[in-house]
């Protein structure tokens, strides 16, 4: 056995990815999110505020983190539980309730030694069982999990040590288990055994808040957490030290991009995201800092159940119609704000990045998808858009272009839109939509792309599944690049979905926000202090 930072062929696929880029001087935006961040001691001597006030963009769905896809929700989930692992800012796992992991050397066991002495919000010491509990029910809840570990099981193997036996080696074992989205939290065993078919009922963690009182669709209110053990080590993406500042962090419900902004520069919240509209507002500002984060992973994901899109050259149709530029200005409005990519990966993310298959990338060529269309046999049946006007209207906005693309060609079309959380529902639902707009949070390896999966947009092909199986057991930069580039070759041929492009979002932070590190959109507040 081998300590996993020895581990060649762990290490080399969880190669640097930024998250977060700066505007102006600010180019370490993973670490405190503010460039006017005075010194460490200044800061120290300085009265604090003991409740920060944050405002949430979105309905929250669920406070389960294993069902957890995003937005609001990781919100306010990362700053309660915690996992084995988290990314730092390079994408590099980095333990937070392991002391240690080894790693076999064939890369189908992983052990992992705990940290001991660790508490939970309930003043119950975690332990190997709970861990175990966890983790093999977050590995039956999340998809990415479910796809990837398979029937292997998390095992106790003394009170302070859990091993995870794979049929095969799994590359991303760890990056797994520090993803953000379906978070890999780790919770009290009684909490697990507990937990209802549509989510736990206790929201327990380790983290350095803990959970109070969540009022639906009006508020969640969390407080610090005494008797929290940090790890040592630099604050750095979701890794390294917490030390949390703040008595109460109180996550308001705002859905409207206008009323948070108003709030913002009244002075009610220290943190906003800017539209295009607004920035002029805030940009050049004393006392606010603007800052760029990557936001979305924009992709269109055809229904694979439905009449229409069942039909491979139904998809080839939509494919072959888009003009992917126009729907990212319809989207984000200027081209500051988007990036044009065919990969599933971030151009930065130099490991996985491909740009196999993207010549059918951004093909923008409606006379041969009306052809297409003849050839499929369509016949005029409406197909059916999922969104939603949450989220500033991004979603919704992107939808509209891409419904006028498609009446072009001919396709009869309809829009459905609802609050978010009841879209995310309804997106589980294959008999109720054709074709969803969004974004995703910028993967960090194959087998996290979720539309790549049989339980969302029902990509059920057994070719997929064998390419993604591939790239993700393969053990050296050369075999990996191979399995990749056939994976995303064949995805650009299956068309799972249509990527459109990578998005950014504007942020105005004021300055008596100290210690705020924003990764990839979400917030890690272990360390914040609300300067008076």
């Amino acid at each position: 056995m081998t300590k996993v930072r020895q581990s060649t062929f762990i290490i080399l696929v969880l190669s640097a990815m930024i998250f977060v880029y700066g505007c102006s001087n600010n180019s370490a935006s993973n670490q405190p999110a503010s460039s006017n961040t005075p010194a460490a001691s200044d800061a120290a001597d300085k009265p604090g505020a003991t409740e920060l006030n944050y405002a949430l963009g979105q309905a929250v769905s669920t406070l389960d983190p294993h069902l957890s896809v995003g937005g609001s929700n990781a919100n306010v989930i990362l700053n309660v539980f915690e996992g084995l692992y988290a990314f730092n800012s390079k994408l590099e796992p980095v333990p937070m309730l392991a002391e240690s992991t080894e790693v076999s050397e064939d890369g189908k066991t992983y052990t992992f030694h705990l940290r001991q002495g660790i508490k939970f919000h309930n003043d119950k010491e975690m332990k190997a069982e709970d861990v175990a509990a966890s983790l093999n029910r977050w590995k039956e809840k999340a998809p990415r999990a479910k796809n990837s570990f398979g029937d292997s099981n998390f095992d106790v193997v003394d009170e302070y040590t859990v091993a995870l036996k794979l049929t095969a080696p799994q590359n991303d074992t760890l990056a797994q288990l520090s993803h953000v989205l379906n978070f890999a939290a780790i919770m009290p065993k009684e909490a697990v055994d507990s937990a209802a078919p549509e989510g736990i009922t206790e929201y327990i963690g380790t983290g350095p808040y803990k959970f109070v009182e969540w009022k639906k669709d009006q508020y969640i209110d969390v407080e610090k957490f005494a008797d929290y053990q940090s790890v040592a080590g630099e604050p750095d993406g979701f890794s390294g030290k917490k030390e949390p500042q703040i008595e109460k962090l109180h996550f308001s419900l705002v859905t409207d991009t206008s009323t948070r902004f108003n709030s913002f520069l009244t002075g009610e919240y220290s943190l906003v995201d800017v539209s295009l509209d607004n920035l002029p507002q805030v940009e050049n500002q004393p006392g606010i800092e603007i800052i760029k984060s990557t936001s979305s992973d924009y992709n269109l994901v055809y229904n694979k159940k439905s009449p229409v899109f069942s039909n491979l050259i139904n998809r080839q149709a939509v494919n072959t119609a888009l003009n992917v530029e126009d729907i990212l200005l319809g989207t984000v409005s200027t081209p500051d704000l988007f990036e044009l990519n065919p990969s599933y990966m971030s151009k930065a993310n130099v490991n996985w990045y491909s740009e196999a298959g993207s010549d059918q990338y951004n093909l923008n060529d409606p006379e041969k998808a009306k052809e297409l269309l003849k050839q499929s046999g369509y016949d005029g049946q409406e197909i059916v858009f999922l969104t939603t006007k949450d989220l500033g209207g991004t979603f919704y906005n992107a939808t509209l272009v891409v419904q006028s693309q498609l009446e072009k060609i001919g396709f009869k079309t309809r829009v459905d839109t609802y609050d978010y959380a009841t879209m995310l529902t309804k997106r589980a639902d294959s008999g109720v939509w054709d074709i969803y707009v969004g974004g995703f949070t910028v993967p960090t390896t194959p087998s996290q792309l979720l539309y790549f999966n049989p339980t969302y947009g029902f990509a059920d092909d057994a070719k997929l599944a064998e390419l993604l199986k591939a790239s993700t057991s393969a053990l050296t930069p050369e075999a990996i690049k191979t399995a990749n580039d056939a994976l995303q070759q064949y995805a650009w041929e299956y068309l799972a979905v249509s990527k459109i492009g990578n998005t950014f979002t504007y942020y105005a932070i004021r300055d008596n926000l100290q210690g705020l590190i924003l990764y990839a959109g979400y917030p890690n507040l272990g360390n914040v202090k609300v300067l008076n």
